[in-house]
């Protein structure tokens, strides 16, 4: 009988871990294709643009940390209004209002918000700290954030989400396609 209970319970342990896993891939699966979204905006502006020099991690990481890692938990108007950075609405910009009453943009995709968001960061005095760390790094960037949002800790919670949630995605990446060196290197290599 104990025999039948300790099959039951590994049974069930496997299980759980497989849905344990299923949903954490899914997470995933939801970061990468945002992260994909981003490359695909980014192209459309011109390489020596400041858009297209805010780096894929910095702009996945504010909005995995805006949006409780792409779950929207608690934030049906934002995920309704496709903002994935909850910038609020200026003017006459399209907006939905929250149940609390506040204006957010909407956008009709992800990419819509994503240019509104680097349009915001490389135009507005607020940001010139995080853009003036652009060749430092995502987390040096982090530092210049501070005015985006209401939370004291910001800073140290987009270096959080950085370091726990984006930053393996995009090492995990890396590291299943390398990039090839120039064949003259590769030759060299073999001497």
């Amino acid at each position: 009988m104990t025999l039948i209970q300790e099959l039951i319970k590994h049974f069930v342990l496997g299980i759980v871990s497989v849905l344990i896993c299923s949903i954490a891939m899914a997470e995933i699966n939801q970061t990468k294709d945002f992260i994909k979204a981003i490359e695909e905006v980014r192209k459309e502006y011109p390489e020596e643009s400041v858009e297209s020099k805010i780096p894929s991690s910095f702009i996945a990481t504010v909005a995995a940390t805006e949006t409780g890692n792409f779950q929207f938990n608690g934030a049906p108007t934002a995920k309704n209004a496709n903002n994935f950075f909850g910038m609020h609405a200026t003017g006459n910009q399209q907006s939905l209002t929250t149940t609390g009453g506040a204006k957010l943009r909407s956008f009709d995709d992800s990419k819509g918000s994503i240019r509104a968001f680097m349009q915001l960061i490389a135009n507005d005095e607020r940001y010139k700290d995080a853009i003036s760390a652009i060749d430092r790094g995502p987390e040096e960037m982090f530092k210049g954030m501070s005015v985006y949002a209401e939370n004291p800790n910001y800073t140290n919670l987009l270096g959080n989400v950085y370091k726990n949630r984006i930053q393996p995605i995009f090492q995990t990446e890396n590291f299943l396609m390398p990039k090839r060196k120039p064949i003259v290197e590769q030759m060299d290599s073999l001497k």
